[in-house]
């Protein structure tokens, strides 16, 4: 039979189709899978208010850590010093009209004057849907329904959940990372998954990820998926000449040696984030950023080389913020093929990453839909392809 018209549809497997005369559709065998030329994933992910709400290191509970994150994308003016008038009940992550700003910023500027006051800034704003954000109490409430852990208590369960104030179980991290996670293995996806955080809690979530994905997760009973863990966390150092330095500790029989792996050169740093496998993690350089006044340009790096036809680096983050001074990662650009030196773009030119290689995590819709991480995935994967074309004919 004539085959009237080819055509490929890369569904969730990758597979290829084609059209028969009679309206039939049959796998193309002379395709190549399309999933095998899709690009490797390193996706960098924040953790506190992207992967988790309430961390196990600081003492604060389930509740507070909600209510301080609501106070972040919530709006209104400041008439006059000190003073505020609500612009929206509604919770958005962009600002509903110029001049706006969030209540937790209103807070920041009276109570922040040492970088010490931040902790205290969590626990002010840890009763708001109590006090003046009653009005956003629906969401608090809808949303910490949407964390409970359901299940009963098991001790094979240790590690994945938080009490909390109420003396509840919740989920330790969010549903969607390990719907992500699982979504990429089930459709034969080359990625590696690395967290970034100024935090202490890298090796908690390491250790609660890589238990869960070893079929321990009620949510997930599937059997052990095998990923490959680099623990402990490594260390992000940035300098006065803008390098950087990406350092990993050594592990020796199951202990950690004194030696430090060091990788340096924004080329050779790229390559090794490329080439990461399974789960593994960094404490990026808090101090640099608060010295060089909290800027995008001292933030946590990016690399992005819109050369490279085999690997697409994707970072979410609560605070990527492109257009405004203190956004969280700063993207350094390999604007030549094969070219040593990236180029720290502007925060006008960074913009142009979001939904593409930046994405400002969504908590509220990461804690209500599980398909989140996986939807704005393939979201960035598409955009990315289309930024790719473009950049290479402007080039």
């Amino acid at each position: 039979m004539d085959i009237l018209e080819e055509y490929i549809v890369a569904n969730d497997f990758g597979m290829a189709y084609v059209a028969t005369e009679n309206g039939d559709i049959q796998v193309d065998t002379k395709v190549n899978n399309v999933a095998d030329k899709r690009r490797k994933l390193v996706i960098h992910f924040d953790i506190r208010n992207t992967v988790l709400v309430s961390d196990s290191v600081t003492n604060v509970t389930m509740e507070q850590a909600l209510n301080s994150f609501l106070t972040g994308v919530v709006w209104g003016q400041e008439p006059s010093k000190g003073t505020w008038v609500w612009e929206s009940y509604e919770t958005s992550l962009t600002p509903p009209s110029p001049g706006a700003i969030t209540y937790y910023k209103h807070m920041e500027r009276i109570l922040v004057k040492t970088p010490t006051d931040r902790r205290n800034l969590r626990l002010v704003t840890g009763d708001f849907t109590q006090t003046i954000g009653q009005a956003f109490r629906p969401y608090f409430c809808s949303t910490l329904d949407a964390l409970r852990w359901k299940h009963p208590p098991s001790p094979e369960h240790e590690g994945m959940t938080m009490a909390g104030k109420d003396g509840k179980p919740y989920h330790y991290l969010l549903k969607s990372v390990y719907r992500l996670i699982y979504h990429l293995v089930e459709n034969n996806r080359d990625f590696a998954i690395v967290f970034r955080t100024y935090g202490l809690d890298a090796p908690n979530v390491i250790t609660s990820l890589a238990k869960g994905l070893q079929g321990d997760h009620p949510d997930f009973p599937i059997q052990d998926l095998g990923l490959k863990v680099t623990f402990p966390p490594g260390s992000v150092f940035r300098k006065s000449d803008d390098s950087c330095v990406f350092q990993t500790v050594e592990i020796e029989n199951g202990r950690e040696t004194p030696e430090r792996s060091e990788v340096t050169g924004e080329r050779a740093i790229y390559n090794m984030l490329s080439s990461k496998e399974g789960i593994s993690g960094y404490k990026d350089d808090f101090i640099y950023w608060q010295s060089n006044d909290y800027s995008h340009e001292a933030a946590k790096p990016l690399y992005v080389d819109p050369y490279d036809e085999n690997v697409h680096h994707i970072f979410f983050d609560d605070n990527i913020r492109t257009l405004e001074d203190d956004s969280i990662v700063n993207v350094r650009l390999f604007e030549t093929k094969g070219c040593e030196k990236a180029k720290s773009l502007s925060k006008t030119d960074a913009a142009k990453f979001e939904n593409v290689c930046l994405v400002q995590a969504d908590l509220l819709m990461a804690i209500q839909d599980d398909d989140y991480y996986v939807k704005s995935v393939e979201q960035c994967e598409k955009n990315y392809s289309n930024f790719v074309n473009r950049y290479k004919s402007d080039g």
